[in-house]
């Protein structure tokens, strides 16, 4: 007889212990995963905005290598350098909060000019272009915005008329600065095809927030004034409006010109909204040199340390305002839509420009043979750069400091008094190169735009070059041009206006750039050396 097992059926499967350890199992490995993706994405992140603010900074310094490359001795060169504490505003309320409290900001400019051919950006809307012109006036630094700007006839008869910030005689006293903060006056004027009635003022007394944006929104500027005229009237006339019959163009270069005269100011490049200047290098160079259209022969000279004559240099320092820009304009006409063609980069917190000489620069040989050394350096000591910033503490506390500068003033004091292993030129005096400005240092119709006020902590650095870098002495070769004064406090005999200024021969910038989502955190630096070409 045949017995049989009996079947049993076995179930496999998983118990809850079993289960619960492959979901622990599971979790750390989705979360090693989801470490690694968001690490991965991270460095993904960063590396986009490395390559972001690495691409800015090469496109400034391309674009500013090529423009130092075509730079014209036929003009001059001025450096404003404006170093800003971080804490302006209080410990709390920084201005990069990216960047320690006694950081400094600075918001420097740059201006000369360029040989060229150049086009205007403006046209009336076919393919035509306005003309050209055969030099430029080109300005590096920041812009100010007032994308909140909103006038009491905004929107009326758009084509013909806009908005634009009072920039003198406004009520509200300060220049607008990158980090300004209240109300800016606003007047609005016309931009018609007519001649007689562009720019004039239709409306004013309204008011807006001038209020500007965060550092990450700070806008670098290249702003390109095509110096152009078409025809020979005199300067303060309709015709200086339209160039070639198309091109907007303002009168002059400068807020308030000499060969013009009177009270007259001229705000449109400040505004913005123009490109073209009916300003030739030669009419630059009577504005500075000498006022010759309204039968005024006399000689400017290059510094003045007082009165209510206007000297050279304060002519030029009153083109070094910032200027309008707008990388988003308010509307579509032309008009506003010019106001973006300056911007170059965003979130650019710091600008900073510093410049130096060459060995030898200064050297000099008189009629008589004598032969006058120009600077020389210690060897065991860097070349030193004229513009640098840094603080000190005033009274021992650490959270109070004060902001100096590097300058040349200083070196040649040092150098003089055997401080240092240096020596000087007796050509080249540093007093004619640096002057000084505050808010009361004002000669006649000039408008020097100083920020330094009662309280304030901003501290401002000037370096103007003039029309002659590389002749020192006077016309019977043996007197400096930059010698000695008298006991009534003029210059000994000779011609006052063409002092001795060197050109600098090299240019350092720093940059401090933010990339748009601020994945930088602290936000990346990037400097370079722009030499500039040697004179014939």
């Amino acid at each position: 007889m045949i017995h049989r097992r009996p079947y049993i059926l076995t179930r496999l499967g998983f118990t809850l212990i079993e289960l619960m350890v492959a979901v622990v199992v599971l979790l750390a490995v989705m979360v090693a995963v989801g470490r690694i993706f968001s690490s991965t994405s991270d460095i993904s992140s960063s590396g986009k905005a490395i390559a972001e603010t690495l691409q800015q900074g090469v496109a400034i310094e391309q674009q500013l290598r090529d423009d130092i490359a075509n730079i014209s001795r036929e003009g001059f060169l001025g450096i404003r350098s404006v170093a800003v504490p971080n804490n302006l505003k209080g410990e709390y309320f920084l201005i990069d909060n990216s960047l320690p409290a006694d950081e400094v900001i600075r918001c420097d400019q740059l201006i000369f000019f360029t040989d060229g051919v150049a086009t205007p950006m403006l046209n009336t809307g076919s393919t035509d272009f306005a003309g050209q012109g055969l030099a430029t006036r080109v300005y590096y630094g920041h812009g100010v915005r007032y994308s909140q700007l909103d006038g009491i006839n905004q929107g009326v008869n758009t084509n013909e008329q806009s908005d634009d910030p009072v920039y003198f005689g406004s009520v509200i006293p300060g220049v607008k600065t990158p980090w300004y903060e209240g109300a800016v006056e606003v007047e609005t004027r016309l931009y018609p095809e007519a001649q007689a009635d562009r720019f004039d003022v239709v409306a004013s007394g309204a008011y807006a927030n001038g209020t500007q944006n965060d550092p990450s929104d700070w806008t670098l500027c290249r702003q390109a004034v095509i110096l152009a005229d078409d025809d020979d009237n005199d300067p303060n006339a309709d015709s200086k409006k339209t160039y070639m019959r198309r091109g907007v163009s303002s009168h002059t270069i400068f807020p308030w010109d000499p060969r013009i005269g009177g009270s007259n100011t001229f705000p449109q490049v400040l505004h913005g909204r123009v490109d073209i200047a009916a300003t030739q290098l030669d009419d630059v160079r009577q504005c500075i040199l000498q006022e010759v259209e309204f039968g005024a022969a006399n000689r400017q000279w290059r510094n003045i340390d007082s009165g209510t004559t206007t000297d050279q240099q304060e002519l030029i320092a009153s083109l070094f305002y910032w200027p309008r820009v707008e990388p988003y304009p308010p509307t579509a006409i032309r008009y506003d839509q010019a106001l973006m063609m300056p911007a170059i980069a965003e979130g650019c917190v710091s600008f900073q420009v510093e410049w130096t000489y060459d060995e030898g620069v200064g050297e000099a040989v008189d009629g008589d043979n004598v032969f006058y050394s120009g600077y020389q350096y210690d060897p065991l000591v860097a070349r030193p750069w004229f513009g640098g910033s840094y603080t000190y503490s005033f009274d021992g506390e650490i959270d109070q400091y004060d902001i100096g500068f590097n300058t040349l003033t200083q070196y040649t004091l040092d150098a003089n008094n055997g401080s240092a292993n240096n020596s000087a030129p007796l050509s080249v005096d540093p007093n004619l190169i640096e002057p000084y400005f505050d808010t009361n240092d004002v000669a006649g119709a000039v408008q020097i735009p100083s920020v330094l006020a009662n309280n304030s902590r901003t501290r401002e650095y000037w370096a103007l070059f003039g029309y002659n870098g590389h002749d020192p002495f006077m016309e019977n070769d043996i007197d400096f041009l930059n010698g000695g004064f008298d006991l009534n406090g003029f210059p000994y005999p000779g011609d006052t206006t063409w002092r001795y200024t060197p050109w600098p021969s090299a240019l350092r910038i720093t940059l401090h750039l933010l990339d748009r989502n601020n994945r930088l955190g602290a936000g990346w630096t990037y400097q370079f050396v722009v030499d500039l070409p040697e004179r014939d």
